[in-house]
């Protein structure tokens, strides 16, 4: 799979999440290294979408923690 689209009801709390996570990210940049390199493991490791959502969930989960506090 080359591309995956993704879309939100822009009343959604699906993308609230999904802004949230971005703005942390985005405000704590020491973390993106962090996901870059989850995201490259998991391309390597599994072979298909559901497992490498599956594997960013734990890394993502806990940045929306931190972006709530």
């Amino acid at each position: 799979m080359h591309h995956h689209l993704y879309v939100c009801h822009q009343d959604s709390e699906e993308l609230a999440r999904h802004l949230a996570f971005r703005d942390y990210l985005r405000n704590n940049p020491e973390y993106i290294i962090e996901y870059e390199k989850i995201k490259r493991d998991l391309t390597r490791s599994v072979s298909d979408r559901q497992a490498y959502t599956r594997g960013k969930g734990k890394f993502i989960n806990r940045m929306l923690e931190k972006a709530t506090l």
